[in-house]
């Protein structure tokens, strides 16, 4: 009895063994796309990673169920990225590197005709274009807490009518290609938005428009841009799904519709392989929301 009293005692006085964290990092990613990468363990951590230059902390949160930890955070392969690309992942007790490859992409090209002032800017409005170019830099160099989660709200149910990636010729002229994915939403339409978190910018731009940017944490912003009104203010918490806007046709445009940007670590990515459900690509331009409200019918004379 004494001896099995003595061998309890010595394996309560045992220290704990950890399981080993678990990584979830991908091999592959297509050029111009966004990848979640995580880490778990049984016990409470911060994760340091670095990527492509950049190191950022995310500490880890334990599960709904009481479980394991986690740490969670979005990443980004840049849309020119080519060949093989390093992952430097640390927990308090290892450090590891992981290879991750660039898929290319065949990216598709827009013909596009604007007015000529969205081309070849006036001197008057470089100003402006300018100012527009320090916000937006301004509120993408955030690093706050993570708010986004996956999939994300899909802000409007119109399909594709121009996807992101393509490279753009505005009336005859070669652009940089499409940091956004187009999608047909009638003027005066509801845009929601498609996670959680803070309203960082809402302003009128010059090529944007009436342009919302939402950050979603970890650098993770989201952009709408063309907007026909606000529905929100910079500095406002959101909601997945809450309305920020209706969609117009503000800034360089070619009719109505909501351009949806996605942004991670500054880093423009195609948002639509994280929607719940991806929209199709169709064709043709929004038309009004008001042109599609039902006339009224002419009453009938008496017989």
């Amino acid at each position: 009895m004494k001896r099995l009293a003595l061998f309890l005692f010595l394996v309560l006085c045992l220290p704990l063994v950890s399981q080993a964290a678990e990584y979830a990092v991908p091999l592959r990613v297509s050029q111009g796309h966004a990848f979640p990468v995580s880490v778990t363990d049984n016990a409470p951590f911060e994760a340091r990673i670095r990527w492509r230059g950049e190191t950022l902390l995310v500490p880890a949160v334990q599960e709904r169920n009481g479980g394991v930890w986690k740490a969670e955070i979005l990443l980004a392969m840049p849309i020119d990225a080519r060949g093989k690309h390093t992952l430097f992942l640390s927990t308090d007790s290892s450090d590891r590197k992981f290879s991750i490859t660039s898929a290319a992409v065949p990216w598709p090209e827009s013909i596009l005709k604007v007015a000529p002032k969205y081309v070849e800017p006036p001197r008057e409005v470089m100003e402006q274009i300018n100012r527009d170019a320090t916000h937006s830099r301004d509120v993408l160099s955030l690093r706050t807490e993570k708010r986004w989660s996956l999939p994300l709200q899909r802000p409007v149910p119109g399909g594709i009518t121009s996807p992101f990636g393509g490279r753009r010729v505005f009336n005859g002229k070669p652009r940089a290609p499409h940091k956004g994915t187009d999608m047909r939403s009638p003027e005066g339409a509801e845009v929601v938005a498609a996670a959680d978190g803070t309203v960082v910018l809402a302003e009128a731009q010059y090529f944007g428009g009436n342009t919302v940017y939402i950050d979603h944490g970890q650098g993770v912003v989201s952009t709408y841009a063309h907007l026909s009104s606000f529905d929100v203010t910079a500095g406002q918490s959101v909601r997945k799904g809450e309305v920020i806007g209706r969609s117009g046709s503000t800034g360089r445009v070619t009719g109505p519709h909501l351009h949806f940007g996605l942004l991670v670590q500054g880093v423009a990515v195609d948002a639509m392989p994280m929607l719940k459900d991806p929209p199709e690509i169709v064709g043709g331009p929004s038309r009004s929301l008001f042109d599609s409200q039902p006339t009224a019918k002419t009453p009938r004379s008496p017989k």
